[in-house]
């Protein structure tokens, strides 16, 4: 059976049922769930392409539909909502509705992605175990490299949803590696998550104004005016600066010390009104 808390994304969910009744019911189409949903067909098409949005008033159509009831029925109507959502705040309330509807009990892989972005020292610690060999057993010795210094609980708890996630292994050896295994952003779910994410970092760079000596820290700003039109061009200069510093990072040898960069750029003043 198909479960409804295993998505973020409803149509992905609506594809699913779709190719799952097929299997067992020959008569199971476009017109069969025209009829049941009073909606056009060629409309339905599009919707299971992820091409278009179902309008919210079709909610309990397709609730009916997939047979839904309780939680899941609330959670279809959420997720519906969710798919709609364009405004950044909008998203975020609605991925934490879904969480709170879904409850731990139902908690999928992308659950723990969102975990994994929720606080700044698990990418932190992944980091530091690819220069550091850690055999799993001084969580406590671990925890006071990372600045701001966390507690052994913390790595402890940090290096089982790293392993959840196999973004870690522990070898034979007992040592813990780091894999090749990422996170992709691309997903709105994610990007809901990764704001408050940019958020804890910058939040560190602030930290770090009154915590870190100058030596070992580089926090400038610069103001300066462009023409609105070339913001995408500033953008990919930024991406190519980005890029620079990772392959630098990944050529180097004997590293034994973790970074974070962040880089902002928003304007702070325009010359007329946005829109016009």
């Amino acid at each position: 059976m198909i479960n409804i808390f295993e998505y973020y994304d409803y149509r992905q969910f609506l594809q699913d049922f779709y190719k799952h009744e097929k299997k067992t019911k020959p008569w199971f189409s476009y017109r069969y769930i025209s009829a049941k949903v009073n909606l056009n067909p060629g409309y339905i098409v599009k919707v299971l392409q992820g091409k278009i949005h179902l309008g919210v008033k079709n909610a309990t159509a397709f609730a009916d539909l997939t047979g839904l009831m309780g939680k899941k029925r609330d959670y279809f109507t959420e997720l519906l909502l969710f798919g709609r959502a364009k405004r950044q705040d909008e998203i975020e309330q609605r991925f934490e509705r879904l969480q709170t509807i879904k409850g731990i009990k139902f908690r999928t892989i992308a659950d723990s992605m969102s975990e994994f972005f929720s606080e700044w020292y698990h990418m932190a610690l992944r980091s530091l175990i690819s220069i550091h060999p850690f055999d799993g057993k001084n969580y406590r010795a671990l925890a006071s490299m990372l600045s701001p210094r966390i507690t052994a609980k913390q790595v402890q708890d940090s290096l089982r949803l790293l392993e959840r996630l196999e973004m870690v292994v522990r070898g034979d050896d007992g040592i813990y590696r780091v894999t090749e295994q990422f996170i992709s952003t691309g997903d709105k779910w994610t990007s809901a998550v990764i704001r408050n994410y940019q958020k804890k970092n910058i939040e560190l760079s602030i930290a770090a104004l009154e915590n870190i000596s100058k030596e070992l820290r580089d926090i400038s700003s610069v103001t300066m005016t462009i023409p609105l039109k070339e913001i995408d061009l500033v953008r990919e200069r930024i991406r190519l600066f980005r890029q620079e510093q990772l392959l630098m990072s990944q050529e180097s040898k004997n590293d034994d010390t973790v970074m974070q960069l962040n880089i902002q750029l928003f304007p702070v003043a325009f010359c007329r009104k946005r829109g016009e």
